[in-house]
């Protein structure tokens, strides 16, 4: 088999898959258009017509209070995403870096809190938000997800890879260690972007803590506020909810598009 078959097969193979993962988003774009006798109906894929009116009946706030729903979410991923980098970023460095009293069985408790279901969580967490009296506030959506134990786990790896003699050389120069993180924030930031950026997908899309915490419909989220119109279907076209789908898409697309180079770049130094 010659290099130019190899190619041409590669690109064949490439272009079905593109198709297969494309189809939903374009099923999901077309259906914003479509009444419900055509919204499953998967052919003919193009609507008979394309109106804004779903959209409409969206984003005017008739329906849900979306616009506001939306900004929540928007605040509330953009938040605990910056809370969460400052936090264990040093943690990771700490773990990767100093030997000290205690640290395998915190390390132990780290994995731990990875591996131990949400919804275990959620009751001592709604107890501790009341007690605090941040019920039916953004910060009681921010603050259960401000510390991530994959986080620490990915910064400890992370730093684990910085060269020794980096951090050797340093301290011999008497930099104090927030000063050695410092220095080496340059040389890891293509991982920085890259967890924030896992992590504001996952606290975008996060539905649990927000259902538990918050219970104003003009204070939900995004998740929350579509599940509600998810709900019901009967009086509402199930285009509003795929246009609502569609507009969640566009916060994480975009952050995606503009840190796609880090985090290539930084999950191909891990994997070596």
């Amino acid at each position: 088999m010659t290099e130019a078959t190899r190619r041409w097969i590669a690109t064949i193979l490439v272009g079905a898959s593109a198709l297969v993962f494309t189809f939903p988003f374009a099923w999901m774009f077309f259906a914003t258009f479509k009444p419900n006798p055509e919204i499953f109906r998967p052919w003919p894929l193009l609507p008979r017509s394309f109106h804004l009116d779903y959209y409409r009946a969206l984003l005017d706030g008739s329906l849900i209070p979306f616009p506001r729903q939306f900004a929540n979410s928007l605040i509330v991923a953009s938040v605990q995403t910056a809370l969460v980098l400052v936090l264990v970023v040093p943690v990771g460095y700490a773990f990767a870096q100093h030997r000290f009293r205690g640290k395998g069985a915190l390390y132990a408790l780290v994995l731990a809190s990875v591996v131990l279901p949400q919804q275990a969580l959620a009751l001592p967490l709604f107890a501790w938000i009341f007690r605090l009296g941040l019920y039916d506030t953004l910060a009681a959506t921010i603050l259960p997800g401000a510390v991530s134990g994959l986080g620490v786990i990915f910064f400890t790896l992370v730093f684990r890879r910085v060269p020794q003699e980096l951090v050797d050389l340093s301290r011999g120069e008497g930099a104090s260690e927030s000063r050695v993180l410092l220095t080496l924030l340059p040389l890891v930031a293509p991982a920085v972007l890259t967890f924030g950026l896992i992590h504001f997908v996952l606290a975008w899309q996060e539905q649990l803590i927000p259902l538990v915490m918050l219970g104003t419909t003009s204070n939900k989220t995004v998740p929350v506020g579509l599940a509600s119109l998810y709900g019901s279907n009967i009086r509402y076209p199930y285009g509003v909810l795929m246009a609502g789908c569609l507009l969640t898409t566009l916060p994480t697309a975009a952050a995606y598009g503009l840190l796609r180079r880090q985090f290539r770049s930084a999950l191909g130094d891990l994997v070596r």
